[in-house]
């Protein structure tokens, strides 16, 4: 029977696919119309956010974990950070295990040495990304 109230996603039936070295992401909600997607992310101690600029607004629930933002301050499990749009934030290196539930209101820009567009984390590219996971896992 199909529900039109709403959907549950069984988060822990996704994979984690890579984003950054040591830093995995899941991709809960992806919403094309308007850019929004909704993730979880895991970083391994020792992994490292690149440095980026947040095209729209984001929410972060923290899961687990704890650390600092050098933009943002201190962080541990049961924390909400808003991060506006236009921020930019220096890269962030994680040192336990770090889990979080991200909403995004659209892209952020992962920036070079110049502050130069590397490449977007938005809806295309999580789409590409659970697309390629899927491929792997029928053949």
């Amino acid at each position: 029977m199909v529900q039109h109230g709403g959907d549950t996603i069984h988060c822990d039936a996704l994979p984690w696919l890579p984003l950054a070295p040591q830093v995995f992401v899941k991709v809960i909600k992806l919403v094309p119309e308007t850019g929004a997607f909704s993730v979880m992310i895991r970083a391994e101690p020792g992994g490292v956010l690149p440095r980026h600029k947040h095209l729209d607004s984001a929410e972060i629930f923290i899961l687990k974990g704890e650390g600092e933002h050098r933009q943002t301050g201190p962080y541990r499990p049961g924390d909400y950070v808003s991060e506006r749009k236009d921020a930019v934030h220096d890269a962030l290196p994680f040192h336990v295990e770090t889990e979080l539930l991200m909403i995004c209101q659209g892209p952020s820009a992962f920036l070079g040495p110049n502050d130069e567009t590397l490449y977007l984390m938005d809806v295309p590219m999580l789409q590409h990304l659970a697309g390629a996971a899927q491929d792997m896992e029928t053949h």
